[in-house]
């Protein structure tokens, strides 16, 4: 008989933990169930795996803070190291569950599998998408096939790869997906098929990394339109923001106001990314940065090119190696 993995579990809170007493509803809740009710609700877990549960946060995950992730980052680290675990799943609301997965995606040292799931509906709803989704995580990180892939996002029956998933709808159950290159594989009827694995510089080939008590630095996201509002980047400037990312209009397109605060920001040693706030596609370099003095997000979408500078300040990095990064990475 073959034996049981170890799989930690663990419970940062969020929709997959939310409770309501009125059972259509799917936006009104409160988070409230903790690890072991979440995996109690489950017995196909017990066939699965051994899990021991380390519940970390109960949050509703557009509250969290860059300290807490830098938490979630470390606890997973610690667990990680353990010859004892096989591999980690994180339950984690889905706000903000794409930023938290980038950064384990860079600071994991472990070709462990490392799989992060969440829902779109509380527990406590009709068609409830959360039970399914932490049993199809679960399934997935005990899958010899799921080394060497970096952090997976499990959602709706798909694979994603944490580098380019992005939450796509506000409420759907099948909000997630990964637009520029397709999810890395499926699971149909407990079936995992992977087709795809990840060519981009991930956890044990990433050169950052995070240390309890690091503080991530300050970086912005300003979103820009016509008519925008050059007080914003003042703002960024006044505050001593670290970084500012501009999510612009088609291909990284920036407005009059745009362009000046890039300007300003730059002569105050602020780096500036050039994004795109278009759901999918690359930022290519442009005349526009060698006039501006600004990176362009290359694959990244504006809230991954946030993440990835606040890790490249960090580091101390240089415009050239920032620059690489977004390009590379």
């Amino acid at each position: 008989m073959t034996q049981l993995k170890r799989i930690a579990l663990i419970t940062t809170g969020g929709t997959i933990a939310g409770v309501s007493p009125d059972d259509t509803a799917t936006a009104r809740y409160q988070i409230n169930t903790d690890g072991q009710t979440l995996v109690d609700a489950i017995p196909a877990l017990n066939e699965l795996a051994h899990i021991e549960i380390h519940s970390l946060l109960q949050i509703d995950s557009s509250t969290i803070t860059a300290a807490q992730q830098v938490e979630i980052v470390n606890a997973a680290r610690q667990l990680l190291t353990r010859s004892d675990i096989d591999a980690l799943v994180i339950t984690h609301g889905t706000d903000s569950l794409v930023e938290t997965a980038t950064l384990l995606q860079f600071c994991l040292k472990s070709s462990k599998p490392v799989v992060l799931v969440g829902a779109m509906r509380p527990a406590s709803a009709l068609s409830a998408d959360g039970p399914l989704n932490l049993y199809q995580a679960v399934l997935v990180a005990t899958h010899a096939d799921a080394h060497n892939l970096g952090v997976l996002v499990v959602m709706q029956d798909n694979i994603h790869s944490a580098r380019f998933v992005r939450k796509s709808h506000s409420s759907k159950p099948d909000a997630f997906t990964s637009p520029d290159t397709g999810p890395l594989g499926v699971i149909c009827d407990g079936i995992i098929y992977i087709g795809c694995t990840p060519r981009r510089a991930h956890t044990t080939h990433s050169p950052f990394s995070l240390s309890a008590g690091d503080i991530l630095p300050a970086v912005d996201i300003i979103y820009d339109h016509p008519n925008a509002n050059p007080a914003l980047y003042q703002a960024s400037k006044a505050s001593q923001r670290a970084g500012v990312v501009i999510a612009g209009m088609g291909n990284g397109h920036l407005s009059a106001a745009a362009r000046a605060g890039a300007i300003e920001l730059r002569a105050a040693g602020i780096p500036v990314i050039r994004a795109s706030q278009n759901h999918s596609g690359p930022v290519v370099p442009a005349d526009l940065d060698h006039e501006l003095g600004t990176f362009a997000a290359h694959w990244w979408s504006p809230n991954g090119a946030r993440i990835l500078l606040s890790l490249c300040l960090l580091e101390g990095y240089s415009a050239a190696q920032i620059r690489h990064a977004l390009q590379h990475y």
